[in-house]
């Protein structure tokens, strides 16, 4: 028996979450509110932090404590948002005999908006895989998600047209799923390929197109101007107003991005920041356009870029704090990993790496780029919410190998078999080496073979038994959401499985003389 005393006000969706916790811990029985707490019952107390002046006590937005022991859980939030994440927490707390393991926590992210992007050229996700994926970042602790299909044409060449009903339907239980998760959906339209920056008509269009949106539940908007010409307009009006070149596409976008604030601040003030993606959105330095851009846009629009390059290496504090000082506005990082879609024939299944931590601390959202397959992403998805919750003490490595067993879903042969696909699919342009827990495997096998005897035999059964699970890749994920989306490339390890081990039996065969 579980008694659940949460303080009035506590947030409907903490509270379903805590009691699904409760009752795959074992819990049958829940105290009716306000009745005595039975003798032995664990009780379980949600309620608001208490915030202080004293910095040993105070909480950013979105911190917890957590205090588990002596037949007790006790949760402060500093926020609704804190007491949500305090309940994930909790969740990693549960042992598999249905005891949760004491723990004294006090937490609080680094990043203060931490999400994922749908931004890739591709066939876009499903709608139920979008309220899947919501579920994850709920769990993960993300609380951003980014709407920005590359193939969806209501919000670029179509932008002024509503969404069909099925659409928009589709759209209002992604929002409020995306409400339980507590997790801000975000829209993002790109309309400088079809719009007339100097006509108050195709404002008020683009405004009414927003206003649609928020009704659908949609809470944060981005303009993107990432392809929009300095030479070409398309209306005389254009010319005559903001000239040409680089400095003009400079103003004629802050013009519409000031309307479109000083829209949002006045009909819905609970918006978050309206954020601009410029054209030069991945350049190293001042330029005559940056510089426009800085002058003409209003202090409260935000500016995203991706880091020095499209997909860059790196992505240090100093060049976040060099483009910051350009641009003199808040940075939103729209890191372009793990984004497959120019490279189409590769998943990205590598932990996230070479940000360091200044970039979490110092940008006003850090948003990961998804792969088109929504399932494969998670793995570096979690890792990038583990960098973005706590940069400083982030391991990629034990970060990575968590999100394995976290999509494997407590299925050990699963989680085997996970390893092996990420293992052969850890490099990009991010770095790491690809299949690199094969190599030493190799390099043993190879030289125990000179002296024989009972080192080479071990050597050979470990490489045999990677190979034997390269080789059931398929089978150990078949009936998994994943196995669908990934299986050219499980089809592909199965046949190195196969290949590895013929030619270990063919070595085998020579040795013996056959």
């Amino acid at each position: 028996e579980v008694a659940v005393i949460a303080q009035d006000g506590t947030d409907g969706a903490t509270l379903d979450a805590v009691r699904a916790l409760l009752r795959r811990a074992g819990a049958s029985r829940f105290t009716a509110p306000g009745a005595p707490v039975p003798e032995g019952a664990l009780v379980v107390r949600l309620g608001a932090h208490r915030q202080t002046d004293d910095p040993l006590h105070a909480l950013p937005s979105g911190g917890y404590t957590l205090s588990v022991g002596d037949g007790r859980v006790t949760v402060t939030g500093a926020g609704p948002d804190g007491l949500f994440h305090a309940v994930q927490t909790l969740r990693t707390l549960l042992r598999p005999d249905g005891r949760f393991t004491a723990a004294v926590v006090r937490d609080w992210p680094a990043t203060a908006v931490r999400g994922v992007t749908e931004g890739f050229y591709g066939v876009p996700w499903s709608h139920g895989q979008r309220l899947a994926q919501l579920d994850f970042m709920g769990r993960t602790k993300l609380n951003r998600y980014l709407y920005a299909p590359g193939e969806d044409p209501y919000r670029q060449a179509r932008w002024r047209e509503p969404y069909p009903a099925e659409r928009r339907a589709e759209f209002r239980e992604l929002t409020e799923r995306a409400a339980r998760n507590h997790v801000t959906p975000a829209w993002a339209v790109t309309p400088g390929q079809a719009m007339c920056f100097a006509s108050d008509t195709d404002l008020r269009a683009l405004t009414r197109k927003l206003d649609a949106m928020w009704a659908l539940g949609f809470r944060a908007f981005q303009l993107q101007f990432q392809d929009v010409s300095y030479t070409e307009w398309h209306c005389g009006e254009d010319a005559d107003r903001f000239g040409t070149g680089p400095e003009a596409a400079a103003r004629a976008q802050a013009h519409v991005a000031n309307a479109v604030a000083r829209h949002l601040a006045d009909r819905h003030p609970g918006a978050a920041a309206l954020s601009l993606m410029p054209t030069e959105f991945y350049e190293d330095g001042s330029t005559a356009y940056r510089r426009a851009l800085a002058k003409a846009l209003t202090a409260d629009v935000e500016v995203a870029w991706t880091g020095v390059g499209v997909v860059p290496r790196t992505i240090t504090g100093g060049e976040l704090a060099e483009v910051k000082g350009v641009f003199g506005h808040p940075l939103v990082t729209m890191d372009n990993y793990p984004v497959n879609d120019y490279a189409p024939g590769r998943i990205f299944l590598g932990p996230y790496q070479g940000r360091e931590p200044a970039v979490a601390a110092g940008s006003a959202a850090l948003l990961a780029n998804a792969m088109e397959q929504p399932q494969a992403s998670r793995i570096p998805l979690f890792t990038a919410a583990d960098f973005a919750w706590n940069p400083r003490a982030y391991r990629p490595q034990e970060s990575w190998r968590a999100a394995i067993a976290d999509l494997a879903g407590g299925d050990a042969r699963r989680e085997e078999a996970l390893a092996a696909l990420a293992g052969n699919g850890a490099s990009s342009v991010l770095g790491a080496e690809e299949s690199a827990y094969l190599r030493p495997l190799l390099k043993e096998f190879w030289a125990s073979r000179t002296g024989g005897g009972e080192k080479a035999a071990r050597a050979e059964q470990r490489l045999r038994e990677a190979f034997d699970v390269l080789g059931e890749v398929p089978e150990r994920l078949a009936g998994t959401p994943l196995a669908e989306e990934v299986s050219p490339w499980t089809e592909q390890l199965a046949r190195y499985g196969t290949a590895g081990t013929a030619a270990l039996d063919m070595l085998r065969a020579q040795d013996a003389g056959d």
